[in-house]
């Protein structure tokens, strides 16, 4: 019949898929012998939770420095706005500024919040606990800097004159 017969039967063999060897078997296993659960993970060392605990605090640091830079920009804002008419399109621009400034750091915060949860070791409650205060300081900023423009306008507006 030919050769190739005899070293197909062999490599057969020597690979486990039929033969006196028994049934196949894995050739990687998965820690799991006979169905039973697998082993509980170790648990965290000090080193691993300072790890965690550091990770944290970078990055909420980073949040308050982006939320500190929005307010400072909004803040020279509301100054320029007072102070001039060319100051008033001045205050526009830093307006917009600390709009970028917060929303950049809300935004980077929530994403690394979702994507560096487990290497912070944070349970979702918490993780959602924290994603919902970052936005309510965004939501915070925007209406008080809504409301002060809205009330600048106000005052701005020249009343008209009686009609006779």
């Amino acid at each position: 019949m030919g050769w190739w017969r005899a070293a197909a039967a062999a490599l057969r063999g020597l690979r486990g898929l039929r033969g006196a060897a028994g049934p196949r078997r894995a050739r990687y296993s998965l820690g799991r012998a006979g169905g039973a659960p697998p082993p509980p993970p170790p648990a965290a060392s000090d080193l691993e939770r300072a790890d965690a605990w550091l990770l944290r605090k970078a990055l909420e640091g980073g949040l308050l420095s982006w939320f500190r830079n929005g307010l400072l920009a909004t803040g020279v804002g509301v100054i320029s706005y007072v102070q001039s008419d060319t100051g008033r399109d001045a205050a526009y621009g830093f307006f917009i500024l600390g709009g970028l400034c917060v929303s950049y750091g809300v935004g980077s915060y929530l994403v690394n919040l979702v994507l560096l949860r487990r290497p912070m070791m944070l349970p979702a409650p918490t993780a959602a606990t924290n994603a919902a205060a970052a936005a309510l300081l965004a939501l915070l900023w925007l209406c008080a800097l809504s409301l002060y423009v809205g009330r600048l306008e106000v005052e701005i507006v020249p009343e008209e004159p009686p009609e006779k």
